[in-house]
């Protein structure tokens, strides 16, 4: 059995993760293994990660027991594999919100925020720019933003699914430094960790609340609204 997941240094040095699994001689075996995968992310969103059987994996992907195995030692190896492949699009995710918001923090930076009007443009491009990534994981695939909670205690009991989290907690973390760092935080590192634990409250209250809320906008504008004023008067 060779790795079921590699991060391997891109050109700029970050870790760039790509779902390998067993290797195949024939394109309709990865078909089958990819089936089992997608057939597992199922039952985790609709039973969690305890519900993740061989045979209840066999019948979900509608394949013979014999293929569960055969692809995947053990239930930890295809837990970790399915979250492999939810991290490989959260990934992707990540990185294209990160290249949306740098057209956004390119503008704000020409902002006087000492300017309470330029100062409430700011605060509500931010909190469009921000709802929108959460929004729009849940537009784009409910089932992952759902499997991303429930994969949340397997980082805790499988190695290999907490060097994943840890890997796409980077990728958002880099992202959202670059925010607070373009507001001028005079703590960068501690308002990171607050909107990144904000992100996470907002995206389990949309699941909650089927995204028929406005509450992620209010609190992340009355965030805003709190820190700007500081960074503006950094002696209050």
């Amino acid at each position: 059995m060779n790795n079921n997941n590699d991060s391997r240094p891109d050109q700029d040095g970050k870790a760039e993760l790509k779902y390998r699994g067993r290797r195949t001689s024939r394109e309709k075996s990865e078909q089958r293994r990819r089936q089992i995968l997608e057939a597992t992310m199922r039952i985790i969103v609709r039973d969690g990660v305890r519900g993740v059987r061989h045979r209840a994996v066999a019948a979900e992907a509608e394949v013979p027991l014999a293929a569960t195995t055969y692809y995947f030692k053990d239930i930890h190896e295809l837990i970790a594999d399915a979250f492999t492949l939810y991290t490989e699009w959260a990934l992707a995710y990540v990185q294209k919100f990160a290249s949306e918001f740098r057209d956004t923090a390119r503008d704000i930076r020409g902002y006087d925020m000492t300017d309470p009007r330029q100062q409430l443009e700011a605060i509500e491009r931010l909190v469009t720019s921000l709802s929108g990534f959460s929004r729009g994981k849940l537009a784009e695939d409910t089932r992952m933003l759902i499997s991303e909670q429930a994969f949340r205690y397997e980082v805790f009991v499988e190695d290999r699914v907490r060097r994943l989290a840890l890997m796409h907690r980077k990728a958002l973390t880099e992202a959202v430094r670059e925010i607070t760092t373009l507001m001028g935080s005079q703590m960068v590192e501690e308002d990171t960790a607050i909107v990144m634990a904000i992100l996470h409250s907002v995206e389990y209250q949309l699941l909650l609340d089927e995204g028929d809320s406005d509450a992620p906008e209010r609190i992340l504008r009355r965030y805003l609204s709190m820190l700007l004023p500081m960074l503006v008067q950094p002696e209050l």
